[in-house]
């Protein structure tokens, strides 16, 4: 059962707009291709105690070869097929979309490796989760963009993620600058093969549990990596069929 509402778009959407956007920016999104991983404590006091949470945040990037941006896009937002590929996972399902089909809830339930190589920890919580397809503006690059943000889970006070993909420079040289709301043939036999796409994945957890949060300062950085390695393992896998990619 959902305990938070649902999006405004579910009750009585604006006009000229679905859905409002979901806050999910991780205060961290840093310009140099390279991993991060940050953390910092905060401390609460309580009548009765002193209560610690740590937020543990990670950024990988990387470029995938060969993987147009939409075809990543599109395999990040079938969460129902991620239990067939995606480590650690082994249920995945979505719950409910809203009407424009920006928005949906999702449910997951991974297991994480533990402080030893025979233990896992193994958790089900349910994610809101802002889909953002291309837009092209002024002369900038076009971004897909996925933000998940967790609205129920008994293991973590909260649990943020974000992908951001764009084409490769080379490809969008070639193809797509300075071009804007019209539809832009970028998938040619030609392209479909030669298109790259550079990701950035950031993730931020934010835990009370001392023990949780030590696992996480272990593995957390390993998990990151091998979600972006099952991602593109999938779009090597399937075939990316549309001929045609819009920006708006």
């Amino acid at each position: 059962m959902i305990t938070k509402p649902l999006f405004s778009c579910f009750r009585r959407p604006a006009q000229g707009m679905c859905c409002r956007p979901i806050v999910t920016n991780l205060n961290h999104h840093p310009k140099q291709y390279n991993s991060l991983h940050q953390q910092r404590t905060i401390v609460g006091i309580t009548s009765n105690s002193i209560s610690t949470t740590k937020i543990h945040r990670h950024t990988h990037q990387a470029t995938l070869d060969r993987i147009h941006p939409e075809h990543l896009y599109r395999i990040i937002n079938d969460v129902d097929k991620y239990h067939q590929f995606l480590p650690y996972c082994t249920e995945s399902k979505v719950l409910q979309s809203s009407p424009c089909g920006t928005m949906y809830d999702a449910v997951l339930r991974v297991g994480l490796p533990g402080l030893s190589s025979s233990s896992l920890v193994e958790e089900r919580y349910i994610s809101r989760v802002r889909m953002t397809p291309p837009s092209v503006v002024e002369d900038r690059m076009p971004l897909w963009i996925v933000e998940a943000k967790s609205i129920q889970s008994k293991l973590f006070d909260s649990l943020k993620s974000r992908w951001q993909l764009t084409l490769a420079d080379n490809h969008y040289n070639l193809h797509g600058r300075g071009v804007a709301n019209q539809e832009i043939n970028t998938m040619t036999n030609h392209n479909a093969i030669t298109s790259s796409c550079n990701v950035q994945f950031e993730v931020e957890i934010q835990v009370s549990n001392p023990l949780i949060s030590l696992m996480l300062d272990q593995v957390l950085k390993d998990v990151a990596r091998k979600q972006v390695d099952a991602f593109e393992r999938r779009g090597n896998e399937i075939p990316f069929r549309q001929d045609r990619v819009v920006f708006r």
